[in-house]
């Protein structure tokens, strides 16, 4: 999977073949600037509630590197950006 990161600083996560699709960039999840009822909401921004779409469909090697990206999330109230995608 392909990590982006929005012009607002936001990670965003897309799969490749969604990507490619009709010059889309294929988002399944993204840190949302939704701010929740948490006492570290504003100091971490885009850490209170992730955006998911739901017109994909994932194969399970797919869901256990969604799993790693949303785990790695919840430890660290970000999502992990890969520069060198």
């Amino acid at each position: 999977m392909k990590t982006i990161k929005t012009p607002r600083g936001f990670i965003r996560i897309a799969h490749p073949i969604y990507t490619a699709k009709e010059g889309t960039e294929g988002i399944l999840i993204q840190e949302s600037s939704a701010v929740g009822d948490y006492e570290d909401a504003i100091s971490n921004p885009g850490s209170s509630y992730l955006w998911v779409d739901g017109d994909y469909h994932l194969n399970r090697e797919e869901v256990k590197e969604l799993i790693d990206h949303l785990q790695y999330w919840l430890d660290n109230k970000r999502l992990k950006y890969n520069e060198e995608n």
